[in-house]
Order: structure tokens, then C-alpha cells, then sequence
């Protein structure tokens, strides 16, 4: 292997193709990164950092080098005593682009002990041992459903769909309409949501019940957003049980800049948008709607929070001179700065690694080895990982430049 010394190092990226990514004029990920759009492929994911499903790479006098293998040779100059030993000398977050032309499955992530127990019992469907809190950061727009909203505002919802009484539980889900005590009311609610998702092998009801509610919202002039959003999924998926979700979800649309933070149990589901997306380095997923891949509804049951609450938007000033996405997780921080010609940010790295992507513009990178001044620069869609062992580095803007910096903090 060639010398790892303390310096930046541009890395290369691995593009994931599943199904719900943008194509064609849409396709973000291509655009960004200045490459030729194949015809009909889903561009749905850009992945930075060193997971073993697909490690970025980087040269080493001019042979490609997968990052993974550059940590688990070089630990802790490449991670630093502190985050290798925190993290058991793994890298510990993954970075994103995601361009979602359709929605992601309704899904949730395991905390920590749920994800050793998952792994363990079924590794081809839970690939790490790993939780995977995230953020997603709206690039131009977000249209996601995130955790249980206010249960009264469901409830009040639930009395808009008359034919749910021909599919869900009538005893429980009269306990929700006719609940007055909050929490005899968030219980209720939680038991009907179990109960309408373990119903989905009772097929001909949903594909009926469903079918019922799409024909009358779609005689209406107007629906009210979660029943356009209930319309857009119906065309795409069809009869599917993660349609009732929608009306259980917190909806939400961010604009560029903003950002939602999902911890383990929140349900989600991204609807469309771009983002950038970063998280512990897990590819766990406990899905169970909107999606042909492995459903495990009683896993999701097991493990989703009912917090019932509105969901919390990161950024909702739409900041974007610098602003740091404050969240709880241990593995990442992620700052993002628009930065006019000119201008120049210190980096230390407090023997910590970091990871740099460039959205818009162009910078020069500069750092010290030795007694030598060196520099690079790097356009939109590149990015950059700086080892833990070198001290420092700027970063200017060459021209209007917006970019995302990810340390440990």
C-alpha cells in the first residue's frame, strides 16, 4: 500500500440505483456530478464515507483505494485515538445525496441493542449491528411523513374516512373517535395503527377499503394535502397499507436549508426531494409499506415510538451564510456554508476525521505538510475526507461555493 500521509484526499463515490430514484431530466445525482444521465436508470443515492456495502475510494499514487481498507490499515491516523476507540475503529457516519422520484417505504430504524438482536437473527435483512440516527437536509425540497403526530389531530383525521370502518377494528377504532382523556387516547391509537398494519394479509378488504377511499377523494376539487398526498401514493403503489399512514404521520415539506432529524423507532418515509442525508454507518431499514424489498411489520410494531407530537424542523429561519444542524447523535455533526468569493474558513480537526462535499460552486482547499504550503480545488459534486492526523486546513471559495462539512463532535 502507498504512504497515507496527513493531507485531504478526494475521494470517489458509489451511485445506488434502487427503483424510487430520479430519472432522466429529473435525475439530480448525474447533474450534480456533471456525468451522462443512462436512459430509465434510478438515480436514487450517492453514498460518502466507508460502509462496506459500497466504500468511497481514494488514490494512492494512482492505484483506487476503498476507504474501509484505508481505516482498517491506518486506524488511528485516520480516525484519531478518540473516535477509534469510541467507535471500535470504524468510521462512524455515512454521508448522502438522495434524490427520491418516488416515496421510500415507510420504515424505522432499530436503536442499538435491537440492532445486535436483528443482525444476529436475520443478517441478510439487517446487514449491521449498528443503530442509524439521521438527518436529512432539504437541498431544494422535502416532502416526507416523520413520527406520530398530536393523537387528537389523527383522530380527527380518522373521522374524515368512513371506510375504515370496513377494514380496521371497529372496537378500537371507535375507542379513538370516542376517546376524551389524552393518554386513554394515545393508547387507543396505538393499538388501532398495530392493528391496521397486521391486517395487511387480509388483501381483498385493503385493495376495497382503499379503492373506496381513492374514488371519493378523487371527486373532490380540492383534497386537503394529506389527501393529495394519499392520491399521489395511490397511483404510484396502488392498494398498499402504507397509505393509512399518511393519515396517522406528521406531514411535512421543507424548504432548501431545512432539515428533520430521525432518531431510532420514528417512523418515516421520505415522499420526494433532494437532500443531503447523514447517519450512523448502518444500512439497517425495518420497512413496512411502499416497497417490493422485505417487509417486517411486526419488527417495525415492536420497535416504532408513539410520540405523538408535531415534528421539529431544524433550521426553520432557512439560515444558509453557516449553520450547523444541531442534533443528538454521537456519530456525526453536519455544518453547511455558503461562502461568497473570497472568503476563507479555518478547519482544525482536533484528531478527529472529517468529510467535505461541495453542493454549488468551486473552493481551494489548503493545508500544511511539512514545510510545504499545498492546495487543491474542487467543483460541485466533489468531496474530500481529511484524516485525523492532519491538524488543519482552509477552505476558500473560488467562486459562490455551498458545501457541507461532517465531524465527530
Amino acid at each position: 500500500m502507498a504512504k497515507f500521509i496527513p493531507r485531504p484526499y478526494k475521494l470517489h463515490n458509489k451511485i445506488q440505483y434502487y427503483d424510487w430514484g430520479t430519472k432522466n431530466d429529473d435525475a439530480f445525482i448525474p447533474k450534480l456530478l456533471d456525468a451522462e444521465i443512462e436512459r430509465d436508470r434510478p438515480y436514487a443515492e450517492l453514498w460518502i464515507g466507508a460502509h462496506p456495502k459500497a466504500s468511497s475510494e481514494i488514490e494512492l499514487d494512482g492505484r483506487m483505494t476503498p476507504l474501509n481498507e484505508i481505516i482498517s490499515g491506518d486506524t488511528i491516523d485516520s480516525l484519531g485515538e478518540y473516535v477509534a476507540d469510541k467507535f471500535s475503529g470504524t468510521f462512524p457516519f455515512l454521508l448522502k445525496v438522495l434524490s427520491a422520484g418516488k416515496a421510500l417505504s415507510i420504515q424505522t430504524h432499530p436503536n442499538r441493542s435491537q440492532a445486535v438482536r436483528l443482525h444476529a437473527s436475520s443478517p441478510e435483512n439487517y446487514p449491521d449491528d449498528n443503530h442509524k440516527p439521521e438527518i436529512a437536509v432539504a437541498i431544494d425540497s422535502l416532502t416526507a411523513v416523520v413520527g406520530f403526530k398530536p393523537a387528537a389531530a389523527i383522530a380527527s383525521s380518522l373521522r374524515s374516512i368512513p371506510e375504515l370502518r370496513e377494514y380496521a377494528d371497529a372496537r378500537l377504532l371507535e375507542s379513538v373517535l370516542s376517546a376524551a382523556a389524552a393518554t386513554d387516547l394515545n393508547k387507543s391509537v396505538s393499538n388501532l395503527y398495530a392493528d391496521i398494519m397486521r391486517r395487511t394479509v387480509e388483501k381483498e378488504r385493503l385493495n376495497a377499503c382503499v379503492k373506496k377511499i381513492h374514488d371519493r377523494l378523487s371527486a373532490r376539487t380540492s383534497p386537503a394535502l394529506e389527501e393529495a398526498q394519499f392520491l399521489r401514493q395511490y397511483d404510484e403503489f396502488g392498494p398498499d397499507v402504507g397509505l393509512f399512514s399518511l393519515f396517522f404521520f406528521n406531514l411535512v415539506r421543507l424548504k432548501p436549508g431545512q432539515a428533520i432529524f430521525t432518531d431510532a423507532g420514528v417512523p418515516h418515509a421520505y415522499l420526494s426531494g433532494n437532500i443531503v442525508e447523514c447517519m450512523a454507518n448502518s444500512d439497517n431499514v425495518v420497512r413496512a409499506g411502499f416497497t417490493n424489498k422485505f417487509k417486517d411489520v411486526e419488527t417495525l410494531l415492536d420497535i416504532v415510538r408513539y410520540d405523538f407530537e408535531k415534528c421539529n424542523i431544524i433550521n426553520s429561519e432557512q439560515k444558509m451564510d453557516e449553520v450547523t444542524y444541531e442534533t443528538k447523535a454521537e456519530e456525526f455533526r453536519i455544518t453547511r456554508f455558503h461562502k461568497r468569493p473570497g472568503s476563507d474558513r479555518r478547519f482544525a480537526s482536533n484528531g478527529r476525521p472529517s468529510v467535505c462535499l461541495v453542493m454549488d460552486g468551486e473552493i481551494e482547499v489548503r493545508w500544511v505538510n511539512g514545510n510545504n504550503d499545498n492546495s487543491q480545488r474542487l467543483l460541485r459534486g466533489e468531496s474530500f475526507f481529511v484524516p485525523a492526523f492532519l491538524p488543519e486546513y482552509n477552505v476558500s471559495a473560488v467562486r459562490d461555493a455551498d458545501y457541507f462539512v461532517v465531524d465527530i463532535p
